[in-house]
């Protein structure tokens, strides 16, 4: 885990290497005073420089659709020589939200917003267009995973070439909570492990402000069904809801060292030696807005 001054701030974290330099890109939340989706730049994943924002403002159109100030959990992923960032644009609490896309011919930008990828509303559907995960399947295909608490995490076929759904709809639904947790699933991740051949989809539980914790399953399919170490599904809304996903990381204090609490919203970063990290944000203090960047190693065990 690293960190340090610049890094203070940073919330729903996602990491692309280019050329030797690691690009931070996270949510708005002010620190330092941006919008439009701070980027970070470091050459040892240790030490960080705010180096400006990937777009200047809100994209016009988000704006009218979502009612959003800032940007939040970006996604940046590289297609041939094309860096594409997809971003959410949305108030707390509300499901009127809008994913969108905007590209670059580096990670540095100029980002040009592309419009419009999916989008939700209390009339169109119950669940909630933020979050977004692009997923690179073992065929080469892509994918969007996104949601976040209301309805669950979706998942939606892609068009390589242009980075937009392939088909018409939502997707289908791989992971959701139950109302007496308050359906609180967010931040979904999936990574697929050629070693193993299975899909794992990372996600995080309760709440960002106090209680959030990572969980895993996997699968041997991109769209699930999601299982874990118990063979309990990530949509089952029949067990116990805190019984299901294998809990891979949660709030800890050990003695003589400051506290990391309600870990979350996590990516999981490859760099170009194959040296796998589990990047996430957590708090300092509970109902705070100190939250802070951790980068971990990532290991399987043999039985994967």
């Amino acid at each position: 885990m690293q960190e340090n001054q610049l890094t203070f701030g940073v919330h729903d974290p996602t990491i692309i290497e280019e050329g030797g330099n690691y690009y931070l890109f996270s949510t708005d939340t002010g620190q330092p005073k941006t919008s439009g989706v701070p980027i970070r730049w470091s050459q040892n994943l240790r030490d960080w420089n705010f180096i400006g924002q990937a777009l200047p403002e809100v994209p016009k159109v988000a704006e009218e659709w979502s009612s959003a100030t800032g940007l939040w959990a970006p996604e940046i992923v590289r297609y041939r020589d094309e860096y594409r960032m997809y971003y959410s644009a949305s108030t707390f609490g509300s499901t009127r939200s809008y994913i969108g896309l905007a590209t670059a011919k580096s990670p540095q930008g100029p980002f040009h917003d592309q419009g419009l990828v999916v989008k939700t509303s209390p009339v169109l559907c119950h669940h909630n267009a933020i979050d977004a995960n692009v997923v690179t399947d073992k065929t080469g295909k892509q994918w969007l995973l996104y949601g976040s608490f209301f309805g669950g995490l979706y998942i939606l076929p892609l068009d390589n070439e242009t980075g937009k759904p392939s088909v018409s709809g939502f997707g289908k639904c791989i992971a959701r909570r139950p109302e007496s947790v308050d359906t609180a699933i967010e931040g979904g991740f999936i990574y697929y492990n050629p070693k193993t051949n299975y899909y794992y989809l990372f996600c995080s539980y309760d709440s960002l402000n106090d209680s959030y914790n990572i969980r895993v399953a996997r699968s041997r399919y991109v769209d699930g069904p999601y299982v874990d170490c118990k063979g309990h599904a990530m949509d089952d809304l029949t067990h116990e809801p805190d019984d299901i996903g294998m809990k891979v990381l949660g709030s800890y204090h050990f003695s003589g060292e400051k506290a990391v609490l309600a870990p979350g919203h996590n990516s999981i970063f490859k760099r170009s030696n194959n040296q796998l990290f589990m990047i996430h944000h957590a708090r300092r203090k509970v109902f705070s807005d100190e939250f802070f960047l951790n980068i971990r190693k990532l290991e399987w065990l043999s039985n994967g």
